[in-house]
């Protein structure tokens, strides 16, 4: 019998379609999810939610302003779009962490849990009874995830200033080399746009969301060894800026500070964004042969001498890469954005220099990537249909795993859906109970 190609197995076994069949890594994990005002919290919760933790995102009665966020003020069936995307999988209920019978019910909650998320300033919980040192009494198993703006010692760690996305991505020093070039002898009067740019999409939340995910899974596998909980710490400002990954170190090491480069960089050419006839693509090259090889798809072998380069560090300096780019860009305007990618498809089957080519990237609209083969294959943008909010489109099946794969069961929950079933589950409160607790402010 024909052992099949490795594509078809893989296939077959990550196919997200068949997820629901699958067991889930996490399914006996308990997460509550305390996140106030912050993405990072909710995108940490959503990464365990997909692997099957139990995640009851617990919020104040009148819902957390995160629901809020907003393209234009546009609600999905009285939704801010941003919370549609950071909801899934969880269970939603509501408790007032002000009042001190919503501490009690929130105590009884944590002996059952695995893990808690907090976003509030340091010391807040502490300061309602309810901080690490107060609840690891009740639960010494319990992992306290904490994510703040500045951690939760240091000298900005007081700050009442929020932890917003922008304040991580501009005190990270990441984005202060993010943006256009200003130029020689011109000042922001001139040259407005000359700025450091932010990033379009909530990364530096993103990222912090992300570290404090992977803390989470490392120290529940400690635990699992030890039987010990403990409590985490990521400042989100800190999280992003380990993306900045050899700036720091050439600061270091030489005094020299990355500054903006617009779409070059300092450390790689072929790197940039380049303009094309319909739009732009990334074009990448970042061995010799490679530069070259471009040179050559482009006809300019001769003209540029490109057999007589030697170096590709010569190219890298910040005068060389402000000659090459208007010349590099005046011949990828000459063609599309498909053109270019075939280009270089061919040029490494039959090229001079052949296998080695440039890469060639198109820069995709949201439009774009949303129809691309490829990721409609392997299902990152299947509909989900959820029964409240109807067949919605969100990002899923990100991680492909043959035995737990993950999956997105719904989209998202109204504040409060979930208060009878949980409410009910965890503390035994039946429908009288809970509207004393509601009219009381409880929940």
């Amino acid at each position: 019998m024909e052992e099949p190609v490795w594509a078809d197995w893989v296939r077959e076994r990550d196919d997200p379609r068949i997820a629901p069949a699958r067991p889930e890594a996490l399914n006996d994990v308990t997460v509550l999810d305390l996140s106030s005002k912050s993405f990072a919290g909710c995108y940490c919760s959503s990464m365990l939610a997909e692997f099957g933790a139990q995640v009851l995102r617990v919020e104040p009665p009148e819902g957390d302003f995160i629901r809020t966020c907003t393209p234009y003020g546009i609600l999905h069936k009285g939704e801010g779009l941003n919370y549609l995307t950071e909801g899934r999988n969880k269970l939603h209920i509501t408790l007032n962490l002000g009042k001190p019978e919503g501490r009690e019910i929130l105590k009884r909650l944590v002996s059952q849990a695995d893990v808690l998320i907090e976003t509030y300033r340091p010391g807040v919980m502490d300061d309602w009874g309810i901080g690490y040192e107060q609840l690891k009494e009740i639960n010494p198993g319990l992992i306290f995830a904490s994510i703040t703006a500045y951690g939760q010692f240091g000298p900005m760690s007081p700050s009442r200033m929020p932890d917003y996305d922008n304040i991580v991505q501009a005190r990270s020093a990441t984005q202060y080399a993010t943006g256009e070039i200003m130029p020689e002898g011109k000042g922001y009067d001139e040259c407005p746009w000359a700025i450091p740019t932010k990033a379009g999409p909530w990364i530096g939340w993103i990222q912090a969301g992300t570290f404090m995910a992977v803390g989470v899974l490392a120290a529940l596998h400690w635990r699992g060894m030890s039987g010990e909980g403990q409590a985490l710490d990521v400042a989100s400002a800190e999280a992003y800026a380990s993306t900045d990954d050899w700036a720091a170190v050439w600061y270091q090491g030489s005094g020299v500070i990355n500054e903006r480069f617009g779409s070059l960089d300092t450390a790689g050419w072929l790197y940039c964004f380049a303009p094309t006839r319909d739009g732009a693509v990334f074009l990448g090259g970042l061995r010799l042969q490679m530069w070259q090889a471009f040179a050559d798809m482009v006809g300019k072998w001769d003209e540029w001498g490109a057999a007589g380069w030697k170096d590709l560090s010569v190219f890298m300096e910040e005068a060389m890469q402000r000659k090459w780019a208007p010349l590099v860009f005046a011949e990828t305007s000459k063609y599309t954005n498909e053109e270019l990618v075939r280009m270089s498809v061919e040029y490494g089957k039959t090229g001079r220099l052949a296998p080695i080519t440039p890469v060639v990237a198109p820069v995709c609209s949201p439009e774009e990537a949303m129809h691309d083969a490829n990721w409609l294959d392997r299902g990152i943008f299947t509909p989900v249909k959820d029964p409240v909010y109807g067949e919605l489109v969100v990002a899923q099946a990100q991680h492909k795993m043959t035995e737990t794969p993950i999956r997105t069961k719904w989209v998202s929950r109204p504040v409060g859906y979930d208060n009878e079933h949980v409410y009910l589950k965890y503390m035994g409160f039946g429908p009288r109970r809970l509207a004393g607790l509601k009219e009381a402010g409880v929940i």
